[in-house]
Protein backbone atom coordinates (compact mmCIF):
# COMPACT_ATOMS: atom_id res chain seq x y z
CA UNK A 1 0.00 0.00 0.00
CA UNK A 2 1.36 3.37 -0.48
CA UNK A 3 1.08 5.89 2.20
CA UNK A 4 -0.09 9.28 0.69
CA UNK A 5 3.25 11.56 0.44
CA UNK A 6 1.20 14.10 2.76
CA UNK A 7 1.18 11.43 5.80
CA UNK A 8 4.95 10.64 4.87
CA UNK A 9 6.09 14.25 5.42
CA UNK A 10 4.05 14.48 8.60
CA UNK A 11 5.55 11.98 9.99
CA UNK A 12 8.92 13.37 9.00
CA UNK A 13 8.22 16.86 10.48
CA UNK A 14 7.67 14.76 13.89
CA UNK A 15 10.82 13.09 13.46
CA UNK A 16 8.92 9.83 12.62
CA UNK A 17 9.57 7.01 10.19
CA UNK A 18 7.58 3.89 11.32
CA UNK A 19 4.50 3.44 11.82
CA UNK A 20 2.59 0.63 14.37
CA UNK A 21 -0.61 -1.05 12.25
CA UNK A 22 -2.65 -3.04 14.52
CA UNK A 23 -6.21 -4.28 14.91
CA UNK A 24 -9.08 -1.72 14.95
CA UNK A 25 -10.77 -2.41 18.50
CA UNK A 26 -14.83 -1.34 17.44
CA UNK A 27 -14.97 -2.33 13.60
CA UNK A 28 -12.83 -4.48 10.81
CA UNK A 29 -10.43 -1.60 9.84
CA UNK A 30 -6.51 -1.58 10.97
CA UNK A 31 -5.42 1.34 12.79
CA UNK A 32 -1.70 2.85 11.87
CA UNK A 33 -0.38 4.87 14.30
CA UNK A 34 2.94 6.66 14.45
CA UNK A 35 5.32 4.70 16.65
CA UNK A 36 5.91 7.06 19.34
CA UNK A 37 2.23 7.65 19.69
CA UNK A 38 1.53 3.92 19.86
CA UNK A 39 4.38 3.39 22.34
CA UNK A 40 2.37 6.13 24.65
CA UNK A 41 -0.74 4.75 24.05
CA UNK A 42 0.38 1.54 25.64
CA UNK A 43 2.49 2.91 28.28
CA UNK A 44 -0.52 4.80 29.46
CA UNK A 45 -2.90 1.84 29.46
CA UNK A 46 -0.35 0.00 31.95
CA UNK A 47 -0.25 0.62 35.94
CA UNK A 48 2.83 -0.37 38.16
CA UNK A 49 -0.08 -3.22 39.34
CA UNK A 50 -1.01 -4.27 35.61
CA UNK A 51 0.96 -7.55 36.13
CA UNK A 52 -1.67 -8.37 39.15
CA UNK A 53 -4.78 -7.69 37.08
CA UNK A 54 -6.04 -10.94 34.90
CA UNK A 55 -8.46 -8.46 32.94
CA UNK A 56 -5.50 -5.79 32.42
CA UNK A 57 -2.44 -8.52 31.44
CA UNK A 58 -5.45 -9.79 29.48
CA UNK A 59 -6.40 -6.19 27.57
CA UNK A 60 -2.99 -5.29 26.57
CA UNK A 61 -2.17 -8.55 25.39
CA UNK A 62 -5.20 -8.37 23.35
CA UNK A 63 -4.45 -4.67 22.63
CA UNK A 64 -1.09 -5.48 20.90
CA UNK A 65 -1.75 -8.81 19.09
CA UNK A 66 -0.91 -9.14 16.00
CA UNK A 67 0.20 -5.01 15.27
CA UNK A 68 3.46 -4.74 13.00
CA UNK A 69 5.82 -2.18 12.81
CA UNK A 70 6.40 -1.17 9.08
CA UNK A 71 8.44 1.98 7.70
CA UNK A 72 7.27 3.32 4.14
CA UNK A 73 9.73 2.86 1.34
CA UNK A 74 12.02 4.96 0.67
CA UNK A 75 11.51 5.89 -3.06
CA UNK A 76 7.92 4.66 -3.64
CA UNK A 77 6.28 5.45 -0.13
CA UNK A 78 4.99 1.33 -0.32
CA UNK A 79 4.24 -0.05 3.33
CA UNK A 80 3.75 -4.28 3.63
CA UNK A 81 0.37 -4.33 5.18
CA UNK A 82 0.71 -8.14 6.53
CA UNK A 83 -1.49 -10.40 5.07
CA UNK A 84 -2.73 -11.78 8.27
CA UNK A 85 -3.90 -8.05 9.10
CA UNK A 86 -5.51 -7.52 5.60
CA UNK A 87 -7.33 -10.75 5.56
CA UNK A 88 -8.62 -9.78 9.13
CA UNK A 89 -10.44 -6.97 7.19
CA UNK A 90 -11.52 -9.22 4.16
CA UNK A 91 -9.44 -7.45 1.73
CA UNK A 92 -8.49 -8.52 -1.76
CA UNK A 93 -7.85 -5.74 -3.50
CA UNK A 94 -8.83 -1.70 -2.76
CA UNK A 95 -8.11 -0.74 0.64
CA UNK A 96 -9.62 3.39 2.11
CA UNK A 97 -7.02 5.43 4.07
CA UNK A 98 -8.91 7.47 6.20
CA UNK A 99 -7.30 10.03 9.03
CA UNK A 100 -8.96 9.99 12.16
CA UNK A 101 -6.70 12.40 14.36
CA UNK A 102 -4.15 10.89 16.05
CA UNK A 103 -4.31 7.85 13.68
CA UNK A 104 -5.39 6.47 10.15
CA UNK A 105 -7.57 3.67 9.34
CA UNK A 106 -6.97 1.32 6.54
CA UNK A 107 -10.56 -0.23 5.53
CA UNK A 108 -11.34 -2.25 3.03
CA UNK A 109 -12.56 0.25 0.07
CA UNK A 110 -16.25 -1.76 -0.28
CA UNK A 111 -16.95 -2.01 3.53
CA UNK A 112 -15.98 1.51 4.15
CA UNK A 113 -18.96 2.69 1.64
CA UNK A 114 -21.33 0.50 3.23
CA UNK A 115 -20.61 1.51 6.56
CA UNK A 116 -21.70 5.29 5.72
CA UNK A 117 -24.39 6.53 8.09
CA UNK A 118 -26.88 8.15 7.09
CA UNK A 119 -27.01 11.91 7.84
CA UNK A 120 -29.40 11.66 10.48
CA UNK A 121 -27.90 9.33 12.36
CA UNK A 122 -24.46 11.44 12.04
CA UNK A 123 -26.27 14.38 13.25
CA UNK A 124 -27.93 12.88 16.29
CA UNK A 125 -24.42 11.39 17.31
CA UNK A 126 -22.59 15.47 16.91
CA UNK A 127 -25.04 16.53 19.35
CA UNK A 128 -24.02 13.28 22.04
CA UNK A 129 -20.54 14.42 21.38
CA UNK A 130 -20.79 18.35 21.95
CA UNK A 131 -23.25 17.38 24.54
CA UNK A 132 -20.33 15.26 26.40
CA UNK A 133 -17.59 17.70 25.48
CA UNK A 134 -19.29 20.55 26.98
CA UNK A 135 -20.89 19.41 29.98
CA UNK A 136 -20.27 21.74 32.59
CA UNK A 137 -18.62 24.17 30.83
CA UNK A 138 -20.24 27.45 29.82
CA UNK A 139 -20.60 27.46 26.10
CA UNK A 140 -21.02 31.09 24.11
Amino acid sequence: MVVPSSVRKALSEAGERALVLQRNLHRRCIDAYAKSRWMKMLDDFQTPYSVLSESESEFIREFARGNAEVEPDESSGRILVPKKLLDWIGTRNEVVLVGQGMKLEIWDAGLYEAMELPPGDVAKMASEVYERLTRGRRVE
